[in-house]
């Protein structure tokens, strides 16, 4: 088992090109996710399918994501993050190869499937290898940087999507292959120069031993954090598959202008980034999520009633701002939640985001269909103000413990 002689990450500080890789890493899968939209309509025509039929894409990928990451970081705790990094940066890149070639409707959810299954095996893990090698001072703005990376995804992968539309969808995803192998290259030689500060696994005397002391470990403050994830993601991400559709028919615009405003979002996160992680060392993270659920509730609502493009384009820009905030906070709190199973929570609290998103065409797609954009946007701000009963549950004293455990670990 690890000791806490083992764990020079203590006092042990990169610097946030250092950490460059890791925040590479993170945006890819927004990149990917954030191309959906812009794709969305050109593959109803490429497949000669409808709408309702293609929305199968959606669940495949991301409840795929949701579920997987309910055991994905539990193996990374038992195993080895290095391994497990390694190989989702890997598969996920096969993955995008397989939707870029394929011929046919079934082979392209095939694809997104694989997508939903590698890419547990990322983004989660790389969050709790940042809480293991990170002293806990470093802990909010390095976590900001990854969110702001992470979000900036979903600026990258519309612009990009919308460029690249007009020679061949296909070449979007051949994008993704290569980003994610790039990453994972990066990453295998970040590991041999660091690897000996991440700490070794613990090592339980049996596979049932460990599962119990996990199951022990996880209590009613993760589940309040995973509740979080997924209430705060039906309402910000849940409508995103549908939003290039939404801005063709209210405003009848152009491929090239809505992967513009869509990337917007991205662009809010990216800006807010950094102050972001400084806001949260002075006002801590709940209060931080409590003013950032705010913020979300509100440009959500802006963008159900906006007269005119530019002003839905100004809310979802006013979203990337409000969520950076948000999501940062809720990220900071699943770190801290198990210190010993930060794979776990980290996976935990990423699945139940990326569950809700994969779920979600269950509730809007047929909404939109009966009640169009507007309604379709206005119940998703309603869910949003639906995430202050979690957060209210998190009470100060249970963030004492979390800070108080960190002491203990440290």
């Amino acid at each position: 088992m690890a000791t806490r002689s083992s764990r020079p990450a203590a006092t042990h500080r990169f610097s946030q090109w250092s950490l460059a890789p890791f925040h590479l890493g993170s945006l890819i899968g927004p990149y990917n996710g954030g191309g959906f939209p812009i794709v969305f309509p050109i593959l109803q025509g490429a497949f000669h399918v409808d709408k309702t039929t293609l929305s199968v894409i959606i669940p495949a990928y991301f409840v795929t994501f949701g579920v997987c990451q309910f055991f994905s970081g539990t193996i990374s705790d038992l195993t080895s993050r290095r391994v497990v990094i390694l190989a989702g940066f890997g598969s996920f890149g096969l993955a995008a190869l397989l939707c870029a070639l394929a011929p046919n409707l079934p082979i392209f959810i095939l694809g997104c499937i694989l997508f939903g299954v590698t890419n547990a095996f990322t983004t989660p893990i790389l969050l709790a290898t940042l809480g293991d090698v990170l002293p806990p001072p470093q802990l909010p703005r390095t976590i900001a940087a990854f969110s702001a990376a992470n979000q900036s995804g979903h600026l990258l992968g519309p612009l990009v999507a919308g460029l690249l539309v007009a020679l061949s969808w296909r070449l979007f995803f051949v994008s993704v292959t290569l980003l994610s192998w790039i990453a994972g290259v990066w990453l295998l030689f970040w590991f041999h120069q660091h690897g000996h500060i991440v700490p070794a696994r613990p090592r339980a005397p049996s596979l049932g031993h460990a599962l119990r002391e996990l199951l022990a470990a996880l209590d009613r403050g993760v589940a309040q954090v995973v509740a979080l994830a997924f209430l705060t993601n039906a309402a910000v991400m849940g409508t995103a598959y549908l939003l290039g559709q939404a801005l063709r028919d209210l405003w009848q615009l152009d491929y090239a202008t809505i992967g513009l405003v869509v990337s917007l979002y991205g662009l809010g996160a990216i800006l807010f980034g950094p102050p972001a992680g400084l806001l949260l060392e002075h006002l801590g993270a709940q209060r931080g999520a409590m003013i950032g659920l705010v913020a979300v509730s509100s440009a959500i609502a802006v963008m159900a009633i906006a007269p005119h493009p530019w002003v839905f384009a100004a809310a979802y820009l006013a979203l990337g701002f409000a969520a950076m905030l948000t999501w940062t906070a809720f990220a900071t709190l699943a770190v801290q939640a198990v210190p010993r199973y930060r794979g776990t929570a980290s996976a935990y609290f990423s699945g139940a985001r990326f569950l809700v998103q994969g779920l979600a065409p269950i509730l809007y797609t047929p909404i939109y269909g009966a009640f169009g954009p507007r309604v379709m946007i206005a119940i998703s701000a309603a869910v949003a103000t639906s995430a202050f009963l979690p957060l209210w549950l998190l009470r100060p004293q249970r963030q004492a413990q979390l800070k108080h455990a960190l002491m203990r670990e440290d």
